[in-house]
């Protein structure tokens, strides 16, 4: 009679801990950590079938539970390498002088002058954007091609 009590009461906190842990994530973990959740209780109830000689049942619980956890790997590791992909910056020779503030006269010592001054205000590490960063690197690039 003991041990029923300890199981309720581990249900009990463990379907707390869900609840919270739930209700505390956005819709796209919601849904990653429904996946996994619906695998992992297929799974468990695939093996406990299996050893009562369900085979019938627990062949497709398996399937379905491998479906639902790998699912969710493979497209986090798409997601993962689609997110870390940067962007390529495209600029003509005007958007350039735009950026640094210079004119068509500009030296190569002027873009590299103009170009250190803006890239210390708006480095990715001291608070700026990796975007602009990308910018102010491609407009150096650029200028200093044709110089």
């Amino acid at each position: 009679m003991m041990i029923y009590f300890i199981y309720g009461l581990t249900s009990l906190i463990i379907l707390i801990i869900l609840v919270r842990y739930i209700t505390s994530i956005d819709s796209r973990r919601f849904q990653s950590f429904l996946k996994i959740f619906f695998g992992i209780i297929f799974l468990i109830t695939a093996i406990l079938l299996l050893f009562r000689g369900f085979y019938y049942l627990s062949g497709p619980l398996l399937a379905i539970s491998l479906w639902l956890t790998r699912l969710k790997t493979i497209l986090s590791l798409y997601n993962s390498f689609a997110k870390n992909k940067k962007e390529e910056v495209f600029l003509d020779k005007n958007e350039a002088l735009d950026i640094l503030g210079l004119d068509f006269n500009a030296t190569k010592d002027d873009i590299i002058t103009a170009h250190k001054k803006l890239i210390e205000k708006n480095h990715p590490d001291k608070g700026g954007s990796d975007y602009l960063s990308a910018k102010i690197n491609k407009a150096r690039d650029v200028l200093l091609r044709d110089k």
